[in-house]
């Protein structure tokens, strides 16, 4: 019999070996040369589990489990005590809980480590208690460049730094919320989509965890670029323009690759230098690019 992997109580495997080592202490604690335990999970699942030979003489001794029906048969014994019957019923409930939770766990890992977002999880320390492959990755990439990168009046933080921060922040009641959302901006110029979930606590209350989920979206190039565009007033074709020109491409083959003649890229060329207040391509490259080292208010840079 397998064990569940839904949320609903299920039975060990019959030959689970933290039930078996279980039996044996009931036998060596009641002085039982059989042991039998029988469970029942609310949907009718059945798990029979056996330590010693079947005697003649047996006695049934139903135990009081949280979410199972238990019976436990004892050979060459009479009564169980009392106090026995309910320490082992206590330590049965704990044995099943943890049998149920290492398979909920086994399988949520496996759900994180094909996850296509990277993952983290911090304690309340602030520390990194797991990290999928694509996590890895991510910070590995980071720490492995230079951590200073930046203008010196608004430097990089490492993507460590600053996402432990704010799990800090959050699993110490310092924030308002359960959740933090953002842009973060890599030294490399890519930019992740950043959420910090608290775990096991309420908004403004100390937590227990903190779960990072971040997620690649699109490079630093092209936000930049579209938030230079809706300052100046660029309009979508002008804009391809200016990509084109970014891209070092000449008049005759932005005509080309915009399906348009070469006088209608030189007006929309005319129009630019109009907009930006520059008299030629290179000091309209020079514009753009300066925009685009720009930090934008809506992204935090590591």
């Amino acid at each position: 019999m397998k064990p569940s992997i839904l949320l609903r109580p299920s039975c060990p495997p019959e030959d689970h070996p933290e039930i078996h080592r279980f039996l044996e202490l009931i036998a060596a604690a009641s002085g039982a040369s059989f042991v039998e335990l029988e469970l029942v999970t609310p949907d009718g699942q059945v798990g029979r589990y056996r330590q010693g030979q079947p005697t003649a003489e047996t006695a049934d001794h139903p135990l009081e489990l949280r979410q199972h029906r238990a019976s436990l048969r004892l050979g060459g014994v009479g009564d169980l005590p009392d106090r026995l019957a309910n320490l082992v019923a206590f330590s049965l409930d704990g044995i099943l809980r943890s049998v149920r939770s290492s398979a909920q766990l086994a399988v949520l890992l496996a759900g994180m480590e094909a996850s296509t977002s990277a993952v983290l999880l911090f304690d309340h320390g602030g520390d990194i208690v797991y990290a999928n492959p694509r996590a890895d990755a991510l910070l590995s990439r980071q720490t492995e460049g230079d951590p200073g990168a930046g203008s010196p009046d608004q430097p990089f933080q490492t993507l460590f730094v600053r996402l432990r921060s704010m799990a800090k922040r959050l699993l110490d009641g310092r924030v308002a919320q359960r959740a933090w959302n953002s842009l973060l901006v890599l030294t490399d110029g890519s930019v992740i989509g950043c959420e910090i979930v608290l775990l096991g606590g309420e908004a403004g209350v100390s937590g227990v965890a903190a779960a990072a989920l971040l997620q690649p979206l699109t490079t630093l190039p092209v936000l930049f670029l579209e938030a230079f565009c809706a300052r100046y007033g660029v309009s979508p074709r002008e804009q391809e323009v200016i990509g084109l020109l970014l891209e070092g491409r000449g008049t005759s083959e932005m005509a080309s690759r915009l399906s348009i003649s070469e006088h209608t890229v030189r007006d929309h060329l005319k129009s630019l230098y109009r907009k930006t207040g520059t008299r030629s391509r290179s000091e309209l490259i020079s514009v753009v690019s300066t925009a685009r080292m720009e930090p934008a208010a809506s992204l935090d840079r590591c």
